[in-house]
């Protein structure tokens, strides 16, 4: 019985196809690569400083995750546009009104997590790096709040919005059905 246990801790995939995981860890460099180059140039028009392209602020950690999805599993719920986009923006809404409650910061952390993922699921776009937006953006969203606003909408909107548009191109040049439809 201890051999079975143990066994539940091992790899649940199966081996990956050598060629499509090289397509789709192409595609979310370059797909990332992409959205950084726009942001930057949205962050030039919308006329925050030069900071340089490959140390622009606007590129938020948790696209990596999303990108992960969206390349490497297209066909999955979680990697739609509508749980891309409305995911991350939501979780990024729900916390900056946690930042506004005033509470100390492990609470906020804890409260914009759990909102984002009862609304996400209620608003049916459960996208896991939701959960790590709305963490990022309660550790780095600016104090102001015109500048938090400006920061969701070209971080986080914008971001995954370009990510999405960038990966069905990606998925519709190789022949791939993205948006999957079942």
């Amino acid at each position: 019985m201890p051999r079975l246990t143990l066994r539940a801790f091992g790899p649940a995939q199966p081996h990956p196809d050598t060629a499509q995981s090289l397509r789709a860890a192409f595609g979310a460099m370059v797909g990332l690569m992409f959205v950084q180059a726009v942001l930057w140039a949205l962050g030039r028009l919308a006329g925050l400083p030069d900071l340089g392209l490959l140390a622009h602020p606007l590129v938020m950690a948790p696209l990596g995750a999303s990108a992960v999805l969206i390349y490497a599993v297209p066909s999955s719920p979680l990697a739609q546009p509508w749980s891309v986009v409305v995911g991350n923006t939501l979780a990024a809404i729900l916390a900056l009104l946690a930042l506004r409650l005033g509470l100390p910061p492990t609470a906020t952390l804890g409260l914009a997590v759990f909102v984002s993922l009862v609304l996400m699921a209620w608003a049916r776009c459960l996208h896991p790096p939701g959960g790590a937006v709305a963490l990022a953006t309660v550790l780095a969203a600016p104090a102001d709040l015109h500048a938090s606003l400006i920061w969701l909408v070209l971080t986080v909107f914008a971001g995954s919005t370009l990510l999405v548009v960038f990966g069905v191109g990606y998925h519709r040049a190789l022949g791939r059905a993205y948006p999957y439809q079942p």
